[in-house]
């Protein structure tokens, strides 16, 4: 596989090829943004955030990129609590805490097994729509709200 020499980041290089992609100058500096910031960015803050940094992208290379990135599994694709989609250099199971005020999202793990957790029906006429279901897996989303904003509500009350 041929490599780019634009990549400067051996860990970034490697993680790319190893997904079987090629290290191309806009995926390396996708998935440095990514990973550098721990942001969870929409394609849009992203745009802008890599202009800012002097490293821009054009906004049909970035979606294209961010479609093969996660698609390979070197990135994470996850719909916001605003209904937009947003990515994520993790890929590990995790879950995120959401900030009710600002929007801040924050990586966190739950603790205890969720395996355990099952689908219940809400209705109980639903009961039967449950029925052979095979489950891939589970999804936790923590809600609040962060320090900063408790703190600017505390002084505006």
């Amino acid at each position: 596989m041929k490599t780019d020499m634009s990549c400067n980041d051996d860990r970034i290089r490697e993680r790319l090829v190893a997904h079987g992609l090629r290290p191309t100058r806009a995926r390396c500096r996708i998935l440095a943004l990514l990973s550098a910031r721990r942001e969870h960015f929409t394609p849009e803050a992203m745009y802008d955030a890599l202009r800012a940094e002097g490293t821009p992208i054009s906004i049909a290379t970035l979606y294209q990129n961010l479609a093969k990135l996660s698609e390979a599994g070197v990135i994470r694709r996850f719909v916001g609590p605003d209904g937009v989609n947003r990515y994520d250099a993790v890929t590990e199971p995790h879950h995120h805490l959401f900030c009710e005020v600002c929007g801040r999202m924050v990586d966190v793990l739950a603790k205890g097994p969720l395996s355990s957790v099952v689908p219940e029906a809400v209705f109980p006429e639903d009961r039967s729509d449950l029925a052979g279901w095979k489950i891939k897996g589970r999804k936790v989303e923590f809600t609040g709200v962060c320090p900063a904003c408790q703190a600017r509500l505390a002084r505006s009350a």
